[in-house]
């Protein structure tokens, strides 16, 4: 006991003898680097802001932009009031569009149905129309529509959408379905280019519904 009692003795004395050795010491052009990667490391990341065309492209629209959902109507309407008019060619016609028409005589008229002619008015055919890809532009405004008639809103967008692209793709079966086509006729033309304005009749009635919920000033109607 007393043997152990010197040696714990003499353990605690060369404790109390060591000393731990100092921190190595780093000058000014190793210690700088450091603490700038550390408060670096601690400070919040930073939010970086959207670029401008992301900004543009989800920003709500411009009265001037909405104004074309207006106008793309007031076109609309023009289509479906004078649809015989402007789908039917006569005179001996017949640009390049027209020329792919089964053609047909009535008195001394030769006549076609044209029913890609119906693409130009429902923002199918020309960057200029301005249906133009008016979808993207009905996506963006969702966000002025009140909050009881988004339901509604979305429902008609997804409609018009829908509708639109049938009607183009019905006019473009329609202009295809002459006697140049196996089982085609100048009936199946006119067949299909019915079934193209049932199209267009039912985007006619999206886009009003649109329009109206967007509180939109209607356009004066459309004239050539």
């Amino acid at each position: 006991p007393a043997s152990c009692s010197t040696r714990r003795h003499e353990t605690a004395e060369t404790h109390s003898r060591m000393r731990l050795p100092a921190p190595p010491k780093l000058d000014n052009a190793v210690a700088a680097p450091l603490v700038a990667l550390l408060l670096t490391a601690a400070a919040p990341p930073l939010l970086l802001s959207p670029s401008p065309a992301l900004a543009a492209a989800s920003a709500s629209p411009t009265s001037t932009e909405l104004s074309r959902l207006s106008a793309g109507l007031a076109r609309v309407d023009y289509l479906l009031r004078d649809w015989d008019r402007l789908t039917t060619v006569c005179n001996g016609v017949q640009d390049a569009t027209e020329a792919k028409q089964v053609a047909r005589t009535i008195g001394d008229q030769k006549c076609s149905k044209s029913p890609l002619i119906v693409q130009r008015y429902i923002g199918a055919s020309s960057t200029l129309d301005p249906l133009f890809k008016a979808d993207k532009l009905m996506i963006r405004a969702a966000s002025l529509v009140a909050p009881e008639q988004q339901e509604e809103y979305s429902s008609a967008v997804d409609v018009y959408i829908r509708e639109q692209q049938m009607s183009s793709t019905m006019a473009y079966t329609s202009s295809w379905s002459g006697s140049e086509n196996p089982n085609g006729s100048v009936e199946q033309i006119e067949e299909n280019l019915l079934e193209a304005k049932k199209e267009v009749l039912e985007t006619q009635a999206a886009l009003r519904t649109i329009v109206r919920l967007l509180g939109l000033p209607p356009a004066p109607p459309f004239a050539e």
